[in-house]
């Protein structure tokens, strides 16, 4: 099978862990394996040191933005490269190389699976481009062979919204991740610690994070690691100075796998404006930890007796951090998480059903 994978930004990020773990397993299968991105970076990095026989191809002109005589160039290089490639299966990946790779596609009579790691139009987003979006998903829906959503949110919200059809279907395959071995942790650390794994960018708030730590009582030894880089990153840096929270908050930049900072960790958290299922909560599971997490997308099928949904308000952060570290039930907590873990999010469940998928266009 010949498969080419179309992602924005082969940075640090979910969507990129997904698509890691994509390629790992198409590759073991001895298929011929094509990673397209705009903006190189981690993700690229590590294909290409990894697995040599992957063809990664940066388009420079393929970006994150609307911008019209860059996309007209991405289609076009992008279409020239599948003309030559052929491929079984154009799988894309994040909302702007849907667009592109999807209008790249126009009349060649490819089998395209669009995976959704969150709509552009999802409940979070600015009225004005949430309609943008949905106008435009529903202009490239003929161009879609097949839709998979990382949450069952996200797939009702297609339906809903006419975007996913009977002629234009699609299925749910939640995010998965391998869990690592796990060392002994001590029942209580001299510190409390939380951590949060997410780029400093849009839709992530560390800064709500920063500020709730700014509301906890002296009391509450608490120390957060914060994972990940990104344009925000200085802006928050420069919070935690001014609430005068420094000594709260490690930042400990991009880190190659956040499961080993859980591993150290008594509770993961997850501030966010809007969300799809956050692979690094899903890791989070792995790591049998309670969770804190806005109340947004697909987070609450993550949570189920093991943590705490929440607003994106500081004060409330707050208390539900002292009530973790207070309680008597973490041991439960955790349980429960890897309860879930293993009911619905392994990485092996993932591969299986996505190689389905494939198989299934193909027939």
């Amino acid at each position: 099978m010949k498969i080419v994978y179309v992602i924005t930004q082969a940075t640090w990020g979910g969507a990129q862990a997904h698509l890691y773990s994509l390629i790992q397993q198409q590759v073991r299968l001895g298929n011929a394996v094509t990673l397209v991105c705009g903006k190189t970076g981690w993700l690229s990095t590590r294909i290409g040191a990894d697995f040599p026989s992957v063809d990664v191809v940066p388009i420079s002109s393929l970006v994150r933005q609307i911008a019209p005589i860059c996309d007209l160039s991405a289609i076009h290089a992008l279409r020239t490269l599948l003309r030559s490639k052929r491929p079984d299966v154009v799988h894309l990946h994040s909302s702007k190389a849907g667009m592109i790779g999807r209008l790249a596609t126009a009349g060649l009579g490819f089998n395209v699976i669009f995976t959704v790691h969150g709509w552009g139009f999802t409940p979070g987003v600015g009225k004005k481009r949430q309609l943008l979006m949905k106008s435009i998903e529903k202009l490239l829906r003929h161009l879609t062979t097949y839709y998979i959503c990382v949450s069952q949110f996200d797939y009702e919200l297609g339906v809903q919204n006419g975007v996913i059809t009977k002629r234009r279907p699609g299925c749910v395959i939640h995010n998965g991740v391998t869990e690592l071995d796990m060392p002994v942790k001590p029942e209580r650390r001299e510190r409390f610690v939380l951590s949060m794994a997410a780029r400093f960018d849009v839709p992530k708030r560390q800064d709500i994070l920063i500020r709730a730590l700014s509301e906890l009582p002296e009391e509450v030894p608490v120390v957060c690691n914060l994972l990940g880089d990104g344009p925000l990153l200085q802006e928050c840096k420069n919070l935690a100075v001014r609430l005068n929270v420094s000594s709260k908050v490690q930042f400990r930049g991009v880190v190659d796998n956040v499961q080993h900072y859980y591993q150290q960790s008594d509770v993961a958290v997850l501030i966010s404006d809007y969300e799809a299922l956050p692979i690094s909560l899903v890791e989070a599971l792995a790591q049998r930890l309670p969770i804190i997490a806005s109340h947004v997308g697909g987070i609450d099928e993550l949570i189920h007796e093991n943590g705490f949904l929440v607003d994106n308000d500081p004060k409330q952060i707050a208390e539900k951090i002292i009530l973790l570290y207070r309680s008597n039930q973490m041991a439960q907590l955790k349980r429960n998480s890897y309860r879930i873990y293993e009911h619905q999010y392994t990485e092996q469940a993932m591969l299986e059903q996505t190689q389905a998928c494939y198989l299934q266009c193909l027939a």
